[in-house]
């Protein structure tokens, strides 16, 4: 798989996970929705200008949209997500929707 599908796979997926249709991606960056669509099936890379829009729409860094790793470990998971859990853990607001999150999706 090349750069260009590689990186439209990962803002595919990211979109997804922050459930956002690719119409309300291309409206939060100004673009059209042709672009998104074709940005995440590689047939042509965003400029570095749209990339920085995309990464902060989706809330993730650029680097996340260019990290590639096929698998990652349950190990890594869980000491991401404590890491996460650290950073709010004195919110009880944000701890009740990360767990209403939780219950969510592995009711799906």
């Amino acid at each position: 798989m090349d750069l260009k599908k590689k990186l439209g796979y990962n803002i595919k997926k990211y979109r997804k996970i922050k459930n956002i249709t690719q119409e309300k991606l291309a409206e939060l960056i100004g673009v059209e929705v042709i672009s998104i669509s074709y940005i995440e099936t590689g047939r042509c890379f965003p400029s570095p200008d749209n990339l920085e829009k995309i990464s902060k729409a989706l809330n993730v860094s650029v680097s996340d949209l260019f990290n590639f790793q096929e698998t990652l470990s349950c190990e890594f998971y869980l000491n991401e997500i404590s890491k996460n859990i650290e950073l709010i853990k004195a919110d009880e607001t944000k701890l009740a929707a990360v767990n209403s999150f939780i219950k969510s999706t592995i009711l799906l």
